[in-house]
């Protein structure tokens, strides 16, 4: 099994769920948590150029390959997208097709942004309505990797929590139990609605895929909707922090943002009769990651 964006959020749970009779090696363009050192073995490749990694499977030769790394800011993409062609769409469609030639099991990480919110809860097909560039590069990196492997598996995740490794991107509840801590203010929008999804679920939902052989895409989320300013609340309940420290604002008052969708739901049809998951209830999680607040380390 080889994993790129393993130092990543859904990469730190990929590791710590799966099975202990399978060897994990890891791709980071940069130093890596040592607990990786003990769970994996890691290749450092500073420029993931499509010829460095496919030397790297021909190396490894992995019974598969999930494709975790990608620029995952949606605002750091807007206005950007040319920049990041490459890295979101390219790299995963060439690196789809490799695998698909090799017999090589080949997951790539999608994303909710291919959508553009909604009254009605997305399907697994539904046609992708992207508001941002980033969602935009999202979906040509789905058409691009069906094209070049049409066994891939698609995993659509939505706004994922939990714990980071030490020093990795944070996650709106890890921001979120930081700056009030610290005694700060957190400025929450009350007008977009989400479907919180707990890292561990995704992590599940991916081993689970690989070994029923599924295939195609897949939505992924917790399944209860919120707002953002309802899931900053659950945490403040979750980890007894003062909720009069959350302040409820419109998304029309934060300039210079990219556009987001204002309402994602998902039905989680397949995640449920085929991946066999019922995702974590948010406040389950949010106390779930409060009980276990080491793992960040």
């Amino acid at each position: 099994m080889l994993i790129t964006g393993v130092t990543g959020l859904l990469g730190k749970y990929l590791v710590g769920s799966a099975d202990p009779n399978i060897q994990i090696h890891g791709v980071s363009r940069g130093s890596w948590p040592k607990a990786l050192d003990v769970s994996c073995f890691m290749h450092l490749i500073q420029e993931p150029t499509t010829s460095a990694l496919i030397d790297l499977l021909a190396e490894v030769r992995p019974d598969a390959l999930i494709v975790a790394a990608a620029e995952g800011s949606v605002d750091a993409v807007e206005g950007r997208a040319a920049d990041h062609q490459r890295l979101n769409v390219e790299l995963p469609s060439h690196l789809a097709a490799f695998c698909a030639s090799r017999g090589i099991s080949f997951v790539h990480i999608s994303s909710n942004a291919v959508f553009g919110g909604s009254d009605i809860p997305y399907a697994d097909a539904s046609p992708f309505t992207p508001v941002n560039d980033y969602g935009r590069l999202k979906a040509a990196a789905e058409d691009a990797v069906r094209a070049a492997n049409p066994q891939a598996l698609i995993a659509r995740p939505i706004l994922m929590y939990g714990w980071p490794f030490f020093g990795g991107r944070i996650n709106p509840v890890v921001h979120w139990v930081t700056e009030i801590r610290q005694g700060r203010v957190v400025r929450v929008v009350d007008d977009v609605i989400t479907e919180p999804l707990a890292a561990w679920d995704c992590a599940d939902a991916i081993w689970h895929g690989l070994d029923r052989g599924l295939i195609g895409g897949f939505n992924i989320s917790g399944g209860e909707p919120v707002t953002l300013y309802d899931f900053a609340l659950l945490t403040c309940e979750a980890f007894g922090l003062d909720a009069g420290a959350v302040e409820r604002i419109p998304s029309a008052s934060l300039a210079g943002l990219a556009p987001r969708p204002r309402n994602t739901r998902f039905d989680l049809v397949r995640l449920r009769d085929e991946f066999g998951i019922e995702p974590t209830p948010v406040r389950d999680g949010l106390f779930r990651m409060a009980a276990n607040e080491n793992q960040s380390a």
